[in-house]
This record gives C-alpha cells, sequence and structure tokens, in this order.
C-alpha cells in the first residue's frame, strides 16, 4: 500500500483564487466559474439532481409533493410529474435520479425497487424492478440499455444516523433495463488501512478499479490490478458542525424525515462535537468525461460550497471548484455543471427558511 504527497496536483488547473488548507506545505488550488443559469424550485428533503444530455435541462426531486420537476437553465418549467402510488409513473420512495441518452432521466425507486426512464416533460419510456438485495441504490454514471448503482448490501441504521458511516458493505450492481435481469455485480475486496480507522463509500472508477472515502477526509484508490494508494484531502479541515448543519441532521432523522427514525438527544449531541465528515452522502461523488472524480465536500457549505477533483489515474488531488451557496447534491457533463443548493437567508425570508435553487455553471477551464 502506497501513500501518496498530495503534491501531485496537477500543474496545468487554472487557478483563479487560493483555497485555504495545504499538505506537505502544497497550497490546495480553487477554481471559481462562471454561473450561466439559476431557477428556484421547492424545498425538498435531499439533493439528488439529474442534468439532461442537452445540459440545459435539470431535474430534481420533490420529496412533499413526490415528483419530479425539470427546468431549463431560463427558467423555463419543462415538466412536472408523478405522485405517490404504485402505478405506472408514481413513486413509492423518490431516492435518486440519473441522467440518460437522448434526453432522458431515470428515477431510482427506493420502496418499490423500481427504475423508471421518463422524458423530461413526463412522458414514461421504460420501467424495471431490480433486485431487493440492491437496497439503498445510488446510480453511478449515466445510464443507457442498462443502468449500475452502489447498495449496501448491508447496514446498520444506528451508524447511519450517528454519522460515522454508511455502517454496510458496498456492492455494485448493473441491470438490463429492458429485462429487469442483473448482468454484472462485484464486490471489491478493501485491503488498505487508514490511521483515522474507518473506510465509508466506495465508488467504481469506469476505468477500473474504486475509490473509496474514508474518516477524516483520507481517500482509498484502489486500483483494477489491487494496488492501493491512500493520501489525505489537503482541504481537510476538520470543523465541526455549524447551526445549519445540525438543523439539517435533525430535521432528517425525524419520522418524516429522510431516515424515517429518530435521533436521540444524546446521538445529536455527539453529532455536535464531531467533526464533520470530508463528503456529502453517498452519489454525490461522480466521475467526470476524462475520468477524474468529483466530490462534494462538507467544507463550509454556508455562504461558499466547494467539490474536490480527483484524478484516480495518478492517485492524486487536482484542485477545488468553488461555488455558491450551501450544495445539496450535484451532476456534471461536458463542461457544464449543475447544482441544487440552499440560499443563504435573507430579510426577505420571513418564513425563516431558506430557499433552493438550481444553478448551473460553466467548468469549461476544468477541462
Amino acid at each position: 500500500m502506497k501513500k501518496m504527497d498530495a503534491g501531485r496536483t496537477g500543474a496545468l488547473w487554472l487557478a483563479i483564487t487560493l483555497a485555504g488548507g495545504a499538505i506537505d506545505g502544497v497550497s490546495t488550488q480553487t477554481l471559481v466559474p462562471e454561473r450561466i443559469g439559476t431557477v428556484e424550485v421547492p424545498l425538498s428533503q435531499g439533493g439528488s439532481i439529474a442534468l439532461m444530455s442537452d445540459e440545459n435541462t435539470a431535474c430534481v426531486i420533490d420529496a412533499y409533493e413526490v415528483q419530479v420537476r425539470c427546468v431549463d437553465r431560463n427558467g423555463d418549467m419543462v415538466g412536472v410529474f408523478g405522485r405517490e402510488g404504485e402505478g405506472p409513473g408514481e413513486f413509492g420512495w423518490l431516492f435518486r435520479l440519473v441522467g440518460g441518452p437522448d434526453n432522458t432521466v431515470g428515477t431510482v425507486d427506493q420502496r418499490l425497487q423500481r427504475f423508471t426512464v421518463f422524458e423530461p416533460s413526463g412522458v414514461l419510456i421504460a420501467e424495471t424492478v431490480y433486485p431487493g438485495e440492491a437496497n439503498l441504490m445510488n446510480p453511478v454514471g449515466r445510464f443507457s440499455a442498462t443502468f449500475a448503482g452502489v447498495s449496501l448490501v448491508t447496514y446498520d441504521l444506528d451508524v447511519i444516523l450517528a454519522g460515522a458511516g454508511p455502517g454496510g458493505k458496498d456492492a455494485l450492481f448493473e441491470v438490463d433495463i429492458a429485462s429487469g435481469e442483473v448482468v454484472r455485480t462485484e464486490v471489491p475486496p478493501v485491503d488498505a488501512e487508514v490511521e483515522c480507522g474507518m473506510i465509508m463509500y466506495g465508488i467504481p472508477n469506469p476505468a477500473g478499479g474504486w475509490v473509496y472515502v474514508a474518516c477524516e477526509g483520507h481517500m482509498v484508490f484502489v486500483a483494477d490490478e489491487g494496488d492501493v494508494t491512500v493520501l489525505q484531502a489537503p482541504t481537510y479541515t476538520g470543523e465541526l458542525p455549524n447551526e445549519r448543519d445540525i438543523e439539517q441532521r435533525s430535521e432528517a432523522s425525524r419520522p418524516t424525515g429522510r431516515f424515517g427514525g429518530g435521533m436521540s438527544r444524546e446521538a445529536l449531541e455527539e453529532y455536535r462535537n464531531t467533526p464533520k465528515n470530508y463528503h456529502l452522502l453517498l452519489g454525490e461523488q461522480k466521475f467526470d468525461d476524462r475520468g477524474r472524480l468529483w466530490i462534494a465536500t462538507q467544507r463550509d457549505r454556508d455562504e461558499f460550497s466547494y467539490l474536490d477533483v480527483y484524478d484516480p489515474a495518478g492517485a492524486a488531488f487536482v484542485g477545488s471548484v468553488r461555488v455558491s451557496d450551501r450544495i445539496m447534491g450535484f451532476d456534471l457533463l461536458g463542461s457544464t455543471l449543475v447544482v441544487v443548493v440552499e440560499r443563504q437567508l435573507s430579510p426577505d425570508d420571513a418564513d425563516g427558511i431558506p430557499d433552493r435553487a438550481v444553478d448551473w455553471y460553466d467548468v469549461s477551464e476544468v477541462r
């Protein structure tokens, strides 16, 4: 096992500003891209978003109405569809969205174990039921004739609620959309250690191998041939949760929240006094078309949020991309990054609830 010097950062990264944080004396570089579109969307739980193949349309989940809402970057409504139920075009637990070919969007329904393909207008194209062992299925990459996702084969809800990781074991499932048959599974061995002791989520690399995020900002790169490299994110600060983090965790653990259970006062207090995980939840790590891994981090998430970019081939940190406001989820395709954010509270927010929006950014300079 190798521990990689994070100084291998990619010399051609276009840096507009320098961010705080360094490892082995290497400053982290941050790109501040141009925002090219924004539109307000309804309040919701979670932040799953899918960017369509036109790079202009994005779909988000409206959890309270059990719907998918698709908008374009000019602010026009493209389509709103879905409702609670078990019939075609209905949802039990609308868990994740993922983009596909020809401007289509796929929906992952965790309760019904169903993957459905729609046009952004709401026209239903195809649907299939995926296997029950694919629990909490998080899509990996865009879908085509098949869709693939990382699932927690086993998990411990107490560990999840405590913010201590997934509490389970990852597996990759690839399912044929036409037949519903599983055409590939992969349960990768992880033979690595990190100083803080906990390896969390795994993300399969389209080029082969896996990347794991671990405690205290450690990244574990497992090559296709089994070689393991560990590095610590130069941007990891070990910051404690702020009040917005604590309120969000408390809301998610209520009976109507994302986890459907409840967090004890002791568990919430432990969360308050424990440094935040480096990354957002599984599903907010994505590979771009150049094979680089983008990770939405928990750094700041107040006035600004940050996505860190890695080169798995060299097991190296490349740099950070800064966006405005509190990131909840993201997607990217080509030269376009799209993010779901909560705005900062302003005097105009009489209800005391931050507004939610989708922002488009031009990240062509990262290419």
